[in-house]
C-alpha cells in the first residue's frame, strides 16, 4: 500500500469535513434576543400550554364578570321601577288611593330582584348572591403568573332592606315615601358599587387576555422562523462529516500498520 497516497486521503478527508463542521457550528451558535427563540421543544411545547391554559382562565374570567354584570344591571332596573312608582305617589297625591296597589307592584319587583340575583350563575355558581351555607366567599381566577379575585357579594341584602323599609312605611306620608325612596337610593348605590368592581376586574382580565394573546403569537412567530432551518439537511450534512472524518482516521491508522510493516521489513 501506497503510504504517500493514505496520507493525502486523509487531508482530503479532513479538508472535506472542516467547512461541514464549521457549519453546523455556525448554525448552533445563533445569536438573537429573543426570549423564545432558543427555547427546547419541550420548553416550547410547555411554555405554549401554560399561556394557553391562562387565556383559557381569562376568558373565563371575562365570562363570570360580564354574567355578573348583566344580572346586576337587571336588579338596577328593578329598584328604578321602584323608585319611579315611589316618586310618582310622592308628586300625585290622588295615587295614596292605591297605596296597598303600589306596595303589591313594589314587592312584585322586589320579588324580582331576588330571583335575579339566585338565577345569576355561571357554571352553576351563585355570583352574586350567597346561601346559607356557602363556602366560597370569593371569586378567583388564577394562573401561573397572575392572580385576579373579587369578594363574592350578597345582593339579596338589598332589597331585603329595601322590602323591609316600605313594609313599615305609610305610602300615604309623605315622610314615609322619602325614606323610602332613601332606602332605594342606598340600594341603588350598593348595586352601583358592586358593578365598579365587577367592571374594574373584567378589564383587567381583558389586559390580560390581550398580553397573553401577543405573547402566544410572538411565540409562533418565532416557533416558525425556527423552521425555516432546514434541520433535516444539518443533521444530514453533519452526519456525513463526521463519516468522513471517521473514514480519515480509519485511513491515518491503516497508514500506521503499513508503515510499521515497512520497518519491521527493513529491519
Amino acid at each position: 500500500m501506497d503510504v504517500n497516497s493514505i496520507k493525502n486521503s486523509v487531508g482530503s478527508l479532513n479538508n472535506l469535513s472542516n467547512p461541514q463542521i464549521a457549519k453546523s457550528n455556525q448554525a448552533s451558535n445563533i445569536q438573537n434576543n429573543d426570549e423564545f427563540l432558543n427555547l427546547s421543544i419541550n420548553e416550547y411545547n410547555q411554555k405554549r400550554d401554560e399561556l394557553s391554559n391562562s387565556l383559557q382562565a381569562f376568558n373565563q374570567g371575562i365570562g363570570i364578570s360580564k354574567t355578573a354584570q348583566k344580572g346586576l344591571a337587571k336588579e338596577e332596573e328593578s329598584l328604578k321601577n321602584i323608585q319611579n312608582m315611589l316618586t310618582q305617589i310622592d308628586n300625585n297625591a290622588d295615587l295614596y288611593e292605591n297605596n296597598n296597589q303600589v306596595k303589591n307592584s313594589i314587592n312584585e319587583q322586589l320579588q324580582t330582584f331576588k330571583e335575579e340575583a339566585y338565577n345569576t350563575r355561571y357554571n352553576k355558581e351563585q355570583l352574586i348572591s350567597l346561601d346559607d351555607f356557602e363556602e366560597n366567599l370569593t371569586i378567583e381566577i388564577s394562573t401561573k403568573d397572575a392572580y385576579f379575585s373579587i369578594e363574592k357579594p350578597n345582593t339579596p341584602l338589598i332589597a331585603s332592606s329595601v322590602s323591609q323599609t316600605i313594609k313599615k312605611s305609610d305610602l300615604n306620608n309623605q315622610e314615609d315615601i322619602q325614606k323610602s325612596l332613601d332606602s332605594v337610593e342606598r340600594g341603588l348605590n350598593d348595586l352601583g358599587n358592586i358593578q365598579s368592581q365587577f367592571e374594574e376586574l373584567n378589564n383587567n382580565l381583558e389586559t390580560a387576555a390581550k398580553n397573553s394573546i401577543e405573547e402566544q403569537i410572538n411565540l409562533s412567530n418565532q416557533n416558525s422562523k425556527n423552521r425555516n432551518y432546514n434541520f433535516s439537511k444539518e443533521v444530514t450534512e453533519f452526519s456525513k462529516s463526521n463519516i468522513n472524518s471517521n473514514s480519515g482516521y480509519l485511513a491515518a491508522s491503516q497508514a500506521n500498520i503499513v508503515q510499521e510493516q515497512s520497518v519491521r521489513l527493513l529491519t
